[in-house]
């Protein structure tokens, strides 16, 4: 803790410092990962991104993947995909079977330019997420999102939006932390690494209040200090008009 308040004492409005002495703290926690931290910290991590998430084991866009499988969603290439929080790319190729379009959304320059890298999107896009999807009403057959959403605290403006991007009928899918503290209160935690953790209970009702019907199994996303970080795969399904009759 003591390295960030001394970086903040030379640098005061650092948010890489900033967010991470809350994190370390639990003192000024934001709701969410600011876009200037976001922006820094993956513009400074692309480069050598994919080969230190494959030293972790990381398991999350394969998750993701198969999770979207496990669906009854065909791989015949003829649905709207994005991918929620692109970074470099790595849930492109996985996803690209399932999609007649692939937009990839992402605040970090340097991740798209490296997701571009991959020619498998139609659209790469710099955006902030939520405003992104709020302004994509009924665009997408499917979202999908690794590891994007542990940067976000209360979840509930980013899954509404997503279920206002989706078509009827669509899915989203995505990815968080675990976090097990059964019989408390508490709906999410900053964790020491920045990132956020989530209570099962607490996704499976933002899914139900944002009218998405929830199928959540737990997972280890990568290992942390050569122990697995417990997760949870999450997927929430938009209904027919019907099916909303």
């Amino acid at each position: 803790m003591e390295i960030f308040e001394e970086w903040l004492k030379e640098e005061p409005d650092n948010p890489i410092a900033r967010h991470m002495l809350a994190a370390c703290s639990g003192r000024d926690v934001p709701s969410r990962a600011s876009d200037a931290f976001i922006e820094r910290t993956f513009d400074s991590f692309a480069a050598s991104f994919d080969s230190k998430l494959a030293k972790l084991a990381y398991r999350a866009p394969a998750l993701v993947a198969a999770m979207l499988a496990d669906s009854d969603v065909e791989a015949s290439r003829d649905l709207d995909v994005l991918d929620a929080g692109c970074g470099t790319g790595l849930c492109g190729p996985l996803v690209a079977p399932y999609a007649r379009r692939l937009v990839g959304v992402d605040l970090s320059d340097n991740m798209i330019a490296r997701a571009r890298a991959r020619n498998v999107y139609d659209e790469l896009v710099k955006h902030e997420l939520t405003a992104y999807l709020r302004d994509s009403t009924g665009t997408f057959d499917v979202i999908v999102s690794a590891d994007t959403l542990v940067y976000f605290g209360p979840l509930e403006e980013v899954v509404a939006a997503s279920a206002n991007a989706l078509r009827p009928g669509g899915r989203l899918i995505f990815s968080v932390e675990e976090l097990n503290r059964a019989g408390h209160e508490t709906r999410y935690s900053i964790s020491p690494t920045g990132r956020y953790r989530h209570m099962r209970e607490y996704v499976e009702r933002v899914l139900a209040n944002a009218n998405l019907r929830s199928h959540i199994v737990p997972a280890e996303l990568r290992l942390e200090a050569g122990d697995p970080v417990p997760g949870l795969v999450v997927r929430g399904t938009k209904p027919t008009a019907s099916q909303a009759l």
